[in-house]
């Protein structure tokens, strides 16, 4: 029997409202400039606080059912893909027209880099229909290249989506918990819904990257073959985006955990060689200059931090150092998304905070924090199911000492 006292310092564990509360600022972060840009004031502040009590009442809920160790239907995590299906294929032609606004170039900027290496051109001298340089690197293009022979490049988001989905319920111990994630940042997040919906690649990197980690680490203990092909995969995703290195270290010190020395070094080695037999033979003739070249476009946006910080280098020697915390503690999966989100913070948040203030649009620069939140939430949520489990696993303990006792 569980003593009142065990319910009580469950119920009223000290991280559990920490967590509840962060979760509900992480959605606000990357979804007040939406609903304050397109709504009248009054009915802005009534929609942020319906956001904000539907997913604090959703964690009261998810926290019963969980309780309950019932595992809802996964028809309702199909319904939810559904429903963003059906949301992609009404948004999205819109979008493509740009009749509400400018939109974004995200899609673009993939579309012209093919467009120029199908054309035997060097694709970072493209300019997307804003005027802005394409910022995706090789392994993105390769990936949205049998997209864009379609037709679109959008189209890749419908692939990577249902397989993130299908991410979300392997890392989660309870269905309940991934379709709760899904909806609130996914579904409920309109900037999140509208880079869904206008083609945009940037959470769809983060998604491809999750689940080629996931593979990984799957991949470690069974036939080389089969981990080979997954260490080709995640040097082909960790091509997208220069961002997704600092992952790289807790993933090391997470796989070394499941197998040996000699095989993660030789799994790491093949990791690294693909990633850079993608990348580098699209800057040539002058690779590292190219590419060194092309990775420091987004240096603009560091102009109003002090130049005597150097931010650039301060920045990404203080996001490693923070990815290297790995080193010093036990790692599993959510604790690298953890590790990621902070370093992706220090990385993201300085120029995002100093270019918004100075522009006067720092509400709407903050989406490009999604990656940070989606990382931080799926190790937040992960922790809230472990704050759940607590009394269901004493409550079997017991039993099973009880049947013991039986002999049974």
């Amino acid at each position: 029997m569980i003593s009142p006292r065990d319910r009580a310092q469950h119920t009223n564990s000290p991280a559990r409202p920490l967590l509840i509360f962060s979760i509900c600022s992480a959605w606000a972060l990357i979804s007040l400039h939406p609903i304050w840009k397109y709504l009248s004031h009054p009915k802005a502040a009534a929609a942020t606080l319906l956001g904000l009590l539907f997913i604090a009442l959703g964690m009261y809920w998810l926290d019963r059912l969980n309780r309950s160790q019932r595992q809802i239907s996964t028809g309702w995590i199909l319904l939810l893909f559904l429903v963003l299906t059906a949301a992609f294929t009404v948004l999205y032609p819109i979008s493509v027209k740009h009749t509400l606004n400018r939109g974004s170039d995200r899609e673009d900027a993939l579309r012209v880099e093919l467009s120029a290496v199908r054309d035997h051109q060097y694709p970072y001298n493209a300019r997307t229909f804003l005027g802005n340089p394409p910022t995706p690197l090789p392994g993105a293009m390769l990936l949205a290249a049998p997209f864009f022979a379609l037709g679109h490049t959008a189209w890749q988001n419908l692939l990577w989506y249902a397989l993130f989905f299908l991410f979300a319920i392997q890392l989660f111990r309870y269905r309940a918990t991934a379709l709760f994630f899904l909806a609130v940042f996914l579904l409920f997040a309109p900037a999140n819904l509208s880079d869904f919906t206008s083609g945009g690649d940037y959470l769809t990197n983060f998604f491809y990257i999750a689940i080629a980690i996931s593979l990984f680490l799957y991949s470690l203990d069974r036939p080389f073959p089969l981990a080979l092909a997954a260490a080709l995969f995640l040097g082909l995703t960790l091509s997208s985006r220069i961002l997704y290195l600092f992952l790289l270290p807790p993933l090391l010190v997470l796989a070394q955990q499941r197998t040996t020395r000699l095989r993660l070094s030789i799994l790491s080695a093949f990791t690294l060689a693909a990633c850079a037999a993608i990348t580098l033979p699209i800057f040539t003739p002058h690779p590292l200059t190219r590419l060194l070249l092309q990775l420091s476009q987004n240096s603009a946006k560091l102009r109003y931090l002090p130049a005597a910080l150097h931010p650039q280098l301060t920045l990404t020697l203080l996001a490693f150092a923070v990815a290297c915390i790995s080193f010093f503690v036990r790692m599993d999966l959510p604790r690298l998304f953890l590790l990621f989100s902070i370093s992706s913070f220090v990385i993201l948040a300085p120029p995002v905070l100093t270019l918004g203030l100075h522009s006067g649009m720092l509400p709407s620069e903050l989406s490009y924090l999604a990656v940070t939140v989606l990382s931080f939430s799926l190790w937040a949520l992960s922790q809230y199911e472990r704050t759940t489990l607590a009394i269901p696993r004493r409550l079997n303990s017991i039993q099973t000492g009880e049947m013991d006792l039986l002999g049974i």
